[in-house]
């Protein structure tokens, strides 16, 4: 971590900037909804510790809404470049291979989170149909799988989107 990791700037097209403001309005739901979870978890200790009685289903809501925030958060940070990078073995490699090894990575982060976005939904297909449900809540187990897949989808589109970039910079450098 030795030299300074620029984020990307606020993109000029069309395509960057939907993916940028959808991006953004995910971060933001997530983090509202991290707020609200800290609030439930506050309050079941409170319940616990004056009433003998937490919120029921704590654990169950705090799961549901860590996954669906890891995977609401991951699109912008991808968009900003704010992942976190360990540069040990490339700290000394010219800009233009550490860009091709950086298009690499988002090919991968492309692939995989699209597999996941598409595992996600077929596992709420697969959730909705048995009929499966939380065990504490009761709620249908399908809603929990349908809402980490749009942020997997997104991620895949940033992901792709900034392997773009990072191609047509390298493009753009000299040999």
């Amino acid at each position: 971590m030795s030299e300074h990791i620029p984020t990307h700037d606020e993109p000029k097209d069309k395509v960057g900037l939907f993916l940028l403001r959808w991006s953004q309005l995910s971060a933001f739901i997530a983090a509202v909804l991290l707020l609200l979870i800290c609030i439930i978890s506050a309050l079941s200790v409170l319940n616990r510790w004056l009433f003998n009685s937490p919120i029921t289903g704590d654990v169950e809501l705090v799961q549901i809404a860590c996954a669906l925030s890891i995977s609401a958060f991951l699109p912008y940070a991808q968009m900003k470049n704010a992942h976190v990078i360990v540069d040990f073995f490339t700290i000394k490699a010219s800009p233009r291979i550490r860009n091709l090894l950086d298009a690499f990575a988002g090919i991968l982060l492309c692939i995989v989170s699209a597999l996941l976005a598409w595992r996600s939904a077929a596992g709420a297909i697969s959730s909705y149909k048995s009929n499966t449900s939380m065990m504490i809540l009761g709620w249908p187990e399908w809603l929990a799988h349908l809402t980490i897949a749009p942020g997997f989808l997104l991620l895949s589109l940033t992901a792709l989107y900034t392997t773009y970039l990072k191609l047509k910079e390298n493009k753009g450098m000299h040999a």
